[in-house]
């Protein structure tokens, strides 16, 4: 091959390279054009896009508003542009609530309008946002709730956010912080309640998610401050949590949690001198409601840690307490549940009486259904290590009860007139629902019905290593009780079972116990050996009969045992035959 062909192909690959690049450019500015075409269309056109998108849900938004029971929503306006819209609106109460709140306070000169929240929100449509959109708003209150019943002081705050709408479609914000300081009103005023309040709201955050229907909200408290003519409280700070759920437009829970660090009071009043301190507190309530939006069930319960209370004759102290509710609707008006109060490392002190202290206290209250028919009372008592002052050594115990066989119609009659009475109370005219109270007796009375049973099992009584056990079953018409004089308790159909397990040692330091304290204010109570062979003397006199009649027998052990069965009239005193008991009624 020549020098010549050889340069003439490599100026023709050459010219084929320089071609094919110049095609490339051509492909590159055209492909930059249309990116540079396509993201100018989607930054004119997405904000118009979102903004028809925000629209719509906070149209859904303020639907489901519009759908609960006692809300609705007035002077909805909402102005979109393309890049930015404002939305304003209304939230008062349901005028039928409005209504019963005029008729509660009938002569009172009381507005129509008792609670209103305005809302305007400024929205800035995304993606640039990050998001769906931005938003800035601020709720104002008013109404006579917030004007009649308290007063803000100075200029009334509005309540300022910032916010944004996830592409996801979830609202996620923060609550802007401010300084409160409110009094009692007018209403509250002339009722004698002059209160103020002053607070720190240093912001919280919050979140809705439309799919979910659940709103959940954090607020924080700096130091507060509560006066009122008689004492002065004082918070340190507390934050709260809250939780507002929907489903298919219709309220299905409220619940409020809240953390209270210290606490203290102190009473102004000179006659009646107190101060207290609270390390701690916690709040859990929540609310239920079933799918037609109605109240159905309540969880509550409240904690106390580290409380001190001082009167100048008295002292208060405790490690903690707390309080337990639950309660849960059947029916049309019944409620049924359970209520629960505990108390560790408890100490009292008065002048001039024996102290009194415990390591750990428990009390449990609750209403059941039993049958169809018929619904039971259960109660649960226990204390662990009490001690009052003087003790040689602590004492503990334990009952559990339980009163059955009420009627449940009777019950739910009552309940029914319960709510007639609130329906129909005024307080111009408090006397005006005393019929609906006096047949609430009259339902009080049938729902215990003709016969109860009783049981009270176990029964557990310790003091050191002495202790008493007893168990009691009881199936009686409850009339009967009234007319014990008349052996009525012994007609047919009344049934009872009745056992009883002591230690002599129980019974000679219960004596020991009893005396110390009847003579506690002497100069020189009995002591000792005194106070020994004076228990001794005190329970052998208490017993000395009862063992002879074969009431109460001795067991091994150095115990004493009693055990009575009455069936449909006929008693059994410890196995044998107690007719001659009968005689003593």
């Amino acid at each position: 091959m020549t020098a010549g062909r050889r340069w003439n192909e490599t100026r023709k690959r050459g010219t084929d390279v320089e071609n094919e690049k110049g095609r490339s450019r051509g492909r590159w500015k055209w492909i930059v054009t249309l990116l540079v075409v396509l993201g100018v269309v989607a930054g004119v056109g997405a904000p118009n896009w979102l903004g028809r998108q925000i629209e719509q849900q906070h149209a859904d938004y303020l639907q489901r508003l519009a759908g609960l029971a006692y809300l609705q929503v007035e002077d909805a306006e909402y102005e979109r542009g393309w890049f930015s819209a404002r939305a304003d609106y209304d939230l008062i109460l349901d005028p039928r609530f409005a209504l019963s709140l005029r008729e509660l306070f009938a002569g009172m000169d009381v507005p129509e309008e008792p609670f209103r929240i305005s809302v305007s929100e400024r929205i800035t449509h995304g993606p640039l946002t990050g998001g769906l959109a931005s938003l800035e708003g601020d709720a104002a209150v008013s109404g006579w709730l917030v004007e009649e019943v308290v007063t803000v002081e100075g200029d009334r705050p509005d309540y300022r956010y910032d916010a944004r709408v996830g592409y996801d479609r979830v609202v996620q914000g923060e609550w802007e912080p401010m300084a409160v300081a409110v009094s009692a009103g007018p209403l509250l005023s002339d009722a004698g309640l002059n209160t103020r309040y002053v607070t720190d709201y240093r912001g919280g955050d919050f979140s809705y998610d439309p799919g979910s229907g659940v709103y959940r909200a954090t607020h924080h408290l700096g130091p507060s401050r509560l006066e009122e003519p008689a004492a002065v409280h004082t918070f340190e700070g507390s934050t709260s949590h809250h939780l507002v759920r929907f489903s298919s437009g219709v309220l299905r829970e409220l619940r409020l949690q809240s953390r209270d660090s210290l606490t203290s009071s102190e009473r102004r009043d000179a006659d009646r001198p107190l101060d207290t301190r609270i390390e701690g507190q916690t709040v859990d309530i929540g609310l239920h409601f079933d799918d037609q939006g109605r109240f159905e069930r309540i969880v509550s319960h409240l904690g106390i840690e580290g409380f001190q209370g001082q009167k100048p004759d008295q002292s208060l102290q405790m490690d903690g307490m707390a309080l337990e509710f639950t309660g849960s609707r059947q029916d049309e008006y019944s409620w049924y549940g359970e209520l629960g109060l505990a108390f560790d490392g408890l100490d009292m002190r008065e002048k001039g009486a024996p102290g009194v202290s415990l390591d750990a206290m428990r009390f449990q209250l609750g209403l059941e259904p039993e049958t169809e028919a018929s619904l039971a009372l259960v109660t649960r008592l226990s204390s662990r290590d009490l001690r009052i002052q003087g003790m040689d050594e602590p004492l503990q115990y334990h009952v559990e009860s339980r009163l059955g066989q009420l009627q449940r119609a009777g019950y739910d009659e009552l309940w029914r007139l319960f709510y007639r009475a609130m329906d129909e109370f005024r307080f111009d005219d408090p006397d005006g629902s005393l019929a609906v109270l006096e047949r609430m007796g009259e339902a009080g009375m049938a729902m215990m019905g003709d016969r109860s049973t009783l049981t009270a099992k176990p029964v557990t009584l310790r003091i050191g290593d002495a202790n008493l056990d007893m168990a009691l079953e009881a199936d009686v018409q409850l009339q009967d009780f009234a007319l014990l004089g008349e052996q009525a308790l012994f007609s047919p159909g009344n049934r009872l079972d009745f056992s009883a397990d002591v230690s002599a040692l129980l019974l000679h330091k219960l004596a020991r116990e009893s005396i110390r304290q009847q003579y506690n204010g002497l100069s020189s109570p009995p002591e000792g050996k005194e106070l020994e062979a004076m228990a001794k003397d005190l329970v052998a006199g208490e017993l000395a009969s009862m063992l002879e009649l074969g009431i109460v027998r001795r067991e091994e052990g150095d115990r004493y045992t009693l055990h009575l069965q009455l069936t449909d009239g006929e008693l059994l005193l410890n196995g044998e035959s107690g007719d001659w008991l009968l005689g003593q009624f």
